[in-house]
């Protein structure tokens, strides 16, 4: 019996530890983002509500990119509208584009699974 406990508590430490690593964005990156978050959508909540749907949005964009994935496409949607030489790379780039049109589809079903508004 008690062999069997061991075991299974062994299994559950490695699946949880399997998912704390998958696709996991540094603290850095997450309190950024919802900073950023905050500050474009001032006004439509109170920062309690903001801060918590914000960092929902993050966790959900983290099941779905790895750091270095998030932190490309963010780079690209965020300069696509550089003016001139400077945002060429964002705007010719196809692999950056569409990179840019699934970051905005997941970031659109992100806002709507943490019902913001």
């Amino acid at each position: 019996m008690k062999k069997a406990g061991i075991l299974l508590a062994a299994a559950g430490l490695s699946v949880v530890s399997n998912i704390a690593v998958a696709n996991d964005f540094t603290t850095v990156t997450r309190v950024r983002y919802v900073q950023d978050c905050i500050t474009f959508n001032e006004g439509k909540m109170n920062i309690y509500e903001s801060t918590l749907k914000c960092s929902c949005v993050i966790d959900t964009l983290a099941e779905n990119f790895t750091q270095v994935e998030f932190e490309n496409v963010n780079a690209g949607f965020r300069y696509r509208n550089i003016p001139g030489d400077r945002g060429g790379m964002f705007k010719d780039d196809i692999d950056v584009q569409d990179g840019i049109k699934t970051f905005k589809e997941l970031h659109l079903e992100a806002y709507k699974s943490c019902r913001m508004r």
